[in-house]
């Protein structure tokens, strides 16, 4: 089978990340953003980054815990959770790859010693940039999701895929985004 390019796969680089661990993709489904249940609408359809409203919602700011992390060329990889700083609660998994030539050297290496959230490090730094969702997710019950939420029983699951981009619409980065239920 051949991989779909990342600018037609919805799902990547979560896909990219399902198959380097041997591990099948959730089940998922498109849904419209109009329709999606609240809080998730509130939190996933709109322009800005995740960080910022997760940090609202929560009442806390986020931490990142990297859980896989590559890079090949000019793309940086990653798997994360972001966490509530105060209780350590997993609040969202994302799969992003970062597109490293679209940001000046000190920035670069903050991305990638990978503690804090891009979204907080593009707002600290003042990176002009918007977010435009591709998809919103419903994903189905799947142990590898539940596992990362450390989650008991089956839940459905909510996401979006989604793509950063900067001045003159140049692709900072691409990220599938899924909150814990």
């Amino acid at each position: 089978m051949i991989a779909a390019e990342p600018s037609t796969d919805l799902l990547y680089p979560l896909s990219h990340f399902c198959r380097a661990g041997g591990h099948p993709l959730p089940a998922v489904e498109i849904v419209d953003g109009a329709v999606m249940p609240e809080p998730y609408r509130t939190l996933l359809v709109h322009h800005g980054d995740m960080t910022s409203r997760l940090e609202e919602f929560h009442g806390a700011p986020m931490k990142l815990r990297v859980l896989h992390r590559e890079t090949s060329g000019d793309a940086y990889r990653r798997e994360v959770l972001l966490c509530a700083q105060d209780s350590g609660l997993p609040v969202e998994y994302g799969a992003i790859e970062i597109k490293l030539a679209a940001f000046d050297e000190p920035l670069r290496a903050l991305i990638l010693e990978g503690r804090a959230p891009l979204g907080g490090l593009l707002n600290r730094h003042g990176i002009r940039y918007r977010s435009e969702p591709r998809a919103y997710l419903k994903l189905a019950p799947d142990s590898v999701m539940d596992a990362h939420f450390d989650l008991d029983d089956a839940h459905t699951l909510y996401g979006r895929s989604n793509v950063l981009l900067g001045d003159g619409d140049r692709v900072l980065a691409r990220i599938v985004e899924v909150l814990r239920p």
